[in-house]
């Protein structure tokens, strides 16, 4: 089938759709183009086309100008390309990038509406609180929210860090840096002044050398070292001037500074954010992987806290999470914040130890060339998505709409290309937290998201290889995880391979501990994915993913001794209450242990949940089931299945029903 240029009486061009041939490639190829050529002319294409002219010249011009086009369009086949990518509003699916919302005095009346309007993960900046506890009221808000909604939404705790700043200014709240003028930098606690910056930072004043550069005030400002004068001060020369106010930052790009990531206020903030069960906390100024695991050795030891205190009858705190409610080994999920050039010396090792990674693109560009900040971008996602864990890209994503209600067009790409590079979610700061619009600013990024995701999905399917997910098996991260089972990343591989050649409607995965569901995620299927789980810290903790739609569902919770749900990512023998100790202890969940049973009670609990409306899924739509090993559930363990959405429901009605006609014929033949 193709479009034939056809030239007939009255100085008519009639663009005509006839069939060909099979052998008629070229033609096919032609009119192809021809097609395309019309449309990016904006022309209507029905079963016929026409283009008038009422004079030869005018004729003759218009077929050179449908030549021209048909050879502009066939080059666009040659590459790949076609017009639907210029339409791919109209191939909108279900937002699945995410989307990281910081609250502020902007956003916490607005918690509600925000979570509607497509926050999925709400930032808590702890930077500016002084008292950690005045975050709880904020904390209850969201997770009434959440519940009153039916949607999963996590929570992200953002630590200050050892942010190096300069000291207050006396007689006048600022001073002014001249270029070329020469400036001390001091250690010291009290004030600076005309001719003095101070800084309480020792660190910074006894490491750095001459020749090094300082930046102030995010960069804005630019010093470099002249002279050595004592251990705890240095001369500087102003190479790019303005006025620097108090409490201002102070940047060293030239050297690594001696200083813990976790400070003493960020050990408290976190011992707060433990207490409440956030499921991440974000670790600002991350330079070494040491930092992170003084954080998770910090996480260690308020769990052995807890457990001592249970040992002697002290009850846990009651953040409004119950305890069957986290998995066995729960803790806050930790985010590595790069910032620095120093961490990407040893980024490997940073992304291993750490839960995620978010690409913190402000002190990125401060301390680092501007111009390499898309590099780096591009280079920690890619890097972040082969290890399997989640990436958030952060900062002035849409900046100026914290004054405007639109955002410039420059904004909308920086969002979209994170989108394309494969990020898991995208973050909202100042736009969300003090601006004037931060329902209006989520709406656009959650447009932008859906519309730059639909372009994705029609680029792969034009084969160009989008840069989202690759693993070589002597990569770094290849099966260094903790509770991996063996055939995992195969599992994964297979089911999305099944689900896309099956066209299915949307992958259901069962997690018990979020892994099969990140391996799916980062394979980034055309379809949504449903993973379905029966704790609650892991339904709200899947709410980072992208294309990840969290049900929480009982078709895998059992119960231990103790009443808490059991490890199912280890192999051993799992110590189950017996069936006659279970119906004595109140609230435990049944023991369930037939496969069948397992899917049916999963399929019901998923058509009850928001999941269904958001992915559009239906009875009888085709699903791919994953799951990956679940010790009690050896039926269940690593097992792909294609199926009807709703088979498994019928199934056990049916099961039920030829028992129960069974039991009845029994009793009847005892009778007799």
């Amino acid at each position: 089938m193709g479009w034939l240029i056809k030239r007939v009486s009255l100085g008519v061009v009639w663009f005509q759709f006839v069939h060909m041939s099979p052998g008629c490639g070229a033609s096919k190829t032609l009119s192809g183009a021809a097609a395309t050529a019309m449309h990016i002319q904006g022309r209507e294409l029905g079963g016929n086309a026409s283009i008038a002219s009422h004079s030869r010249s005018s004729r003759d011009k218009t077929v050179d100008e449908a030549h021209t086009l048909v050879a502009s369009a066939t080059r666009m086949q040659a590459t790949g390309l076609s017009q639907d990518i210029f339409h791919a509003d109209q191939h909108l699916e279900e937002r699945r990038t995410k989307i990281v919302g910081t609250l502020g005095p902007a956003s916490v009346p607005k918690i509600k509406q925000l979570i509607e309007a497509g926050v999925n993960v709400f930032r808590l900046n702890f930077s500016h609180v002084a008292d950690p506890n005045s975050q709880t009221s904020v904390i209850e808000t969201i997770r009434a929210a959440s519940a009153e909604l039916a949607l999963p939404v996590a929570i992200l705790g953002d630590l200050c860090g050892p942010k190096i700043r300069c000291n207050t200014f006396a007689p006048n709240p600022s001073i002014h840096l001249i270029p070329g003028s020469k400036i001390r930098i001091v250690y010291s606690s009290g004030p600076g002044d005309e001719s003095t910056i101070t800084t309480s930072i020792s660190q910074i004043v006894n490491a750095i050398q001459v020749g090094h550069r300082v930046l102030l005030n995010d960069g804005s400002l630019k010093l470099v070292v002249t002279e050595r004068v004592s251990q705890d001060e240095v001369l500087c020369k102003v190479l790019v001037g303005g006025e620097l106010k108090a409490k201002k930052g102070i940047n060293v790009p030239d050297m690594a500074i001696a200083l813990p990531a976790l400070t003493e206020k960020d050990a408290c903030d976190a011992r707060y954010m433990y207490k409440m069960r956030l499921d991440y906390v974000a670790l600002s100024f991350v330079q070494r992987p040491e930092d992170v695991q003084d954080l998770l050795n910090l996480f260690e030891t308020l769990k052995k806290e807890e457990e001592e205190a249970r040992l002697i009858g002290v009850a846990p705190f009651d953040c409004g999470i119950p305890v069957d409610g986290l998995e066995e080994d729960w803790r806050p999920h930790i985010i590595a914040k790069i910032e620095t050039p120093h961490s990407l010396e040893v980024i490997d090792d940073i992304i291993h130890v750490a839960d995620g990674i978010m690409v913190a693109r402000g002190d990125l560009g401060v301390e680092c060339s501007l111009e390499q900040v898309p590099n780096i971008q591009k280079t920690l996602i890619r890097k972040t998505n082969a290890a399997d864990k989640p990436v958030i890209t952060a900062t002035q994503m849409l900046e100026s709409m914290i004054n405007s209600p639109v955002p410039t067009r420059a904004e909308v790409s920086d969002v979209a290309n994170a989108v394309f590079d494969g990020t898991d979610a995208v973050m909202l700061s100042a736009e969300c937290a003090t601006g004037d619009f931060p329902l209006e600013t989520v709406a656009m990024m959650a447009s932008i998201c859906r519309n730059a995701e639909a372009g994705s999905r029609i680029l792969q399917g034009k084969g160009f290889s989008m840069p989202l997910y690759k693993r070589d098996k002597v990569d770094l991260f290849y099966g260094r995880k903790k509770h991996v089972s063996e055939f995992a990343h195969c599992m994964a591989d297979a089911a999305v391979a099944a689900a896309a050649e099956a066209s299915a409607t949307a992958m259901l995965v069962f997690t018990t501990t979020s892994e099969m569901p990140i391996f799916v995620s980062k394979r980034r299927p055309t379809m949504p994915v449903i993973a379905i789980t029966p704790t609650g810290s892991i339904f709200r903790r899947l709410a980072l993913l992208y294309g990840i739609h969290p049900v929480l569902s009982n078709g895998l919770r059992i119960t231990t001794r103790h009443g808490s749900i059991s490890r199912l990512r280890l192999d051993h023998e799992i110590p189950l209450v017996p069936q006659h100790e279970q119906r004595q202890v109140e609230g435990m969940a049944p023991k369930l242990r037939h496969t069948d049973s397992i899917l049916a009670l999963t399929e019901k609990d998923v058509l009850e949940s928001a999941s269904a409306k958001q992915t559009g899924l239906k009875v009888g739509d085709a699903v791919c089931y994953c799951a990956g090993f679940h010790g009690p559930f050896p039926g269940l363990s690593n097992t792909i299945k294609m199926s009807r959405f709703g088979d498994a429901i019928k199934s056990e009605t049916a099961h039920a029903h030829w028992s129960e006609s069974l039991s009845r014929m029994a009793s009847q033949l005892s009778l007799h």
